[in-house]
């Protein structure tokens, strides 16, 4: 009679340990219409370096299949209850893939921890993060950036940005371009900014997220990373983004990580549009919990960036975020710049945020406001109604609009 297993879940599946003599993995698990299928890999000893059956894909839920899998491991190491074992996996498996997760009771008066930042105000931790814009607008050199802040840590950067307690390891999941070009970058930052040796764990990638999960995970567990950056969404989604499966797919992926992520992704076609979104499915905007566009300005040796909080589902959205990065034959640098000195960016702004730095060179009157910034007359009234219900804003003598004084 066959003993019963300790089962463990995986990042894509199950694995089953009966005592030291044998171990057996079901990963990259699928439920559709043909049934449940996994690739299964087979150790009949835990001291092997390499399994005895491994990279073979079966339906679970097939009589056949299972029946055929015990003869083949039968024929690789006789004196084993194949059949009886495969029976208990596939039945272990089924019943614990289809009840999903456990169903548990919440309370309003439950204590509730404070959301906490890998890196504060851009990156909640345990939460899915995205930073869309076009091409060339410095998205992956602040992804690199990101990144040293959380792993020396960088408590005294001079981009307002809080920096975790401790040396916080990220893996880096680059789609795009290849180890030498993120050495160059991170040796670039070292030297211009005297930060010192700067690691970071780091992987090319050409397999879809969602199809390459359990490597993922188990490269993320093996460095102790805390983090995944992907750069970028486009390749790592591996299809048509504006099909609904594909952006599902790959938000289900970073669900089933459990960890802080930070991906980041194009812009859609209309690139002079005010209103900017995540190129693709309008999914993958509704299944990320913050949302930043990324713009840039270049000037000469000057490449200015700004951040936009365009979704936060997990609290109100923080204002907008500015650096300047500077480069010379020292290495780069970057430095906080206020966004609202660069004139590209203000036009990004929301109107209350445009409204309150209008306001602040004198009274205004709601028509002078709406020539001022361009915009309708109803856009100015609407984001003034909301100012002033914040305390932010005050009606004052000839239909001018001020700055309450602590503003």
């Amino acid at each position: 009679m066959v003993s019963e297993p300790s089962i463990h879940p995986t990042a894509t599946g199950y694995q089953f340990d009966w005592e030291e003599y044998l171990k057996i993995a079901v990963g990259r698990l699928k439920d559709d219409s043909r049934g449940l299928t996994g690739e299964i890999e087979v150790w009949p000893s835990f001291m092997d370096d390499y399994p005895l059956l491994s990279g073979i894909r079966f339906n679970l839920t097939s009589e056949r299949a299972r029946t055929g899998l015990a003869k083949r491991l039968g024929t690789l190491k006789p004196k084993i209850e194949w059949q009886a074992i495969i029976e208990q996996v596939c039945m272990g498996i089924i019943e614990l893939y289809r009840q999903g997760e456990p169903v548990i009771e919440i309370n309003s008066t439950d204590d509730i921890a404070p959301l906490e930042y890998l890196i504060s105000p851009i990156i909640p931790k345990g939460k899915p993060t995205a930073i869309f814009g076009d091409p060339g607008s410095g998205k992956s050199t602040l992804l690199s950036i990101f990144s040293i802040v959380a792993a020396l840590p960088w408590h005294d950067n001079p981009l307002k940005l809080g920096a975790p307690s401790k040396p916080t390891p990220v893996l880096y999941l680059d789609y795009e371009a290849d180890a030498d070009d993120l050495r160059r970058l991170l040796k670039a930052f070292s030297e211009g900014m005297d930060l010192g040796p700067v690691p970071l764990y780091y992987r090319r990638c050409s397999v879809p997220i969602a199809d390459d999960l359990e490597s993922i995970r188990n490269h993320a567990s093996n460095v102790k990373a805390e983090a995944v950056f992907v750069d970028s969404t486009s390749l790592a989604a591996g299809g048509d983004l504006n099909r609904m499966d594909v952006a599902t797919a790959y938000l289900r992926a970073l669900r089933e990580l459990k960890m802080t992520s930070v991906s980041l992704t194009h812009t859609s076609k209309d690139r002079e549009s005010k209103a900017k979104t995540i190129i693709g499915s309008v999914l993958f905007e509704a299944g990320f919990r913050s949302v930043f566009e990324c713009r840039g300005q270049e000037d000469d040796d000057m490449l200015d960036i700004a951040l936009f909080h365009r979704k936060f589902n997990l609290g109100k959205k923080t204002q907008p975020l500015g650096y300047r990065i500077s480069y010379n034959c020292h290495g780069n640098s970057i430095s906080w710049h206020d966004p609202k000195n660069v004139a590209e960016f203000v036009e990004r702004m929301g109107n209350k945020t445009r409204i309150l730095d209008l306001l602040k060179q004198g009274a205004l009157t709601q028509k002078e406001m709406t020539e001022k910034l361009d915009i309708s007359y109803q856009a100015v009234y609407s984001a003034l109604s909301g100012l002033r219900k914040g305390n932010q804003v005050t009606e004052l003598e000839g239909k001018r609009w001020g700055l309450l004084s602590k503003f």
